[in-house]
């Protein structure tokens, strides 16, 4: 049986990625993030396009993590690749050397221009060809998007991870979850949770962080979902009160099998 700290993952960015969002400089990189925090799984993600191509480098610096899903496309702030199958292939490719690359993400999808380009028919390619190599295939969806015409994309993925983007959001995380499950049916889940409140620009309040760290782990504990998502190392060496509640429920639950 697997214990629960293996279905623990950080959302990857390299050092410093948020230090112009947020109000502190923060030099902790996601190998540091796993060694501090215990937390050995990373999807790897282009933040404002400062992770390019070729990959080799990169993923023999994170070659102590056990398991990764690399950007096939990056955030928001990172240019589209020009490849019609974004950083499939390269993906692809480093990804035979290094065997802790299990998986691929696209990141900030649902947005005119890349639901544009990146069409069922062309993510549905980029999922059979990471398949075919041993790879899955993941997505970031956001509570604010549950009303776009998500049902022709959901297919497309191997997995969901879901993000509450406005921390007074989360109050509505149970009617969030119902939603989620409902759309993803029996593709597996990971919930987002974040050290920061990006979508408000401030320290996370650290009742709504805890009630939803509770929740979560819940959920994990109960095998309803896949994994729990952190947000991220960019923030992890801050003294936050955020950063302390989480290594405090690493501690309670990380080693519970299930």
């Amino acid at each position: 049986m697997a214990k629960l700290k293996e279905k623990l993952w950080n959302w990857g960015h390299l050092e410093g990625s948020h230090n112009k969002i947020v109000d502190f400089n923060c030099t902790m990189s996601p190998e540091e993030f796993a060694e501090s925090y215990g937390i050995k799984n990373a999807f790897i993600v282009s933040y404002g396009g400062n992770i390019t191509p070729p990959f080799s480098g990169l993923a023999e610096r994170f070659s102590s993590l056990n398991q990764i899903k690399w950007s096939i496309l990056g955030d928001a702030s990172t240019p589209l690749p020009e490849e019609k199958l974004g950083n499939t292939n390269d993906v692809i490719e480093v990804a035979k050397d290094f065997k802790n690359i299990t998986g691929g993400v696209v990141d900030d999808f649902f947005s005119p221009e890349r639901t544009k380009r990146f069409t069922p028919e062309v993510l549905t390619e980029i999922k059979e060809n990471l398949n075919k190599n041993g790879l899955d295939f993941w997505c970031v969806l956001y509570s604010h998007e549950f009303d776009l015409p998500l049902e022709n994309y959901v297919d497309c993925f191997d997995g969901i991870t879901f993000w509450i983007w406005k921390s007074e959001d989360i109050a509505n995380m149970k009617d969030y979850f119902t939603r989620l499950k409902n759309l993803a049916k029996n593709i597996p889940v990971m919930l987002g949770v974040y050290l920061w409140d990006y979508g408000n620009g401030k320290a996370m309040d650290p009742k709504i962080f805890e009630n939803q760290l509770a929740y979560y782990f819940e959920l994990l504990k109960n095998k309803e979902i896949e994994g729990i998502v952190f947000c991220s190392n960019t923030i992890g060496d801050m003294p936050l009160e955020t950063n302390k509640i989480l290594k405090e429920y690493i501690k309670k639950y990380s080693d519970i099998e299930n």
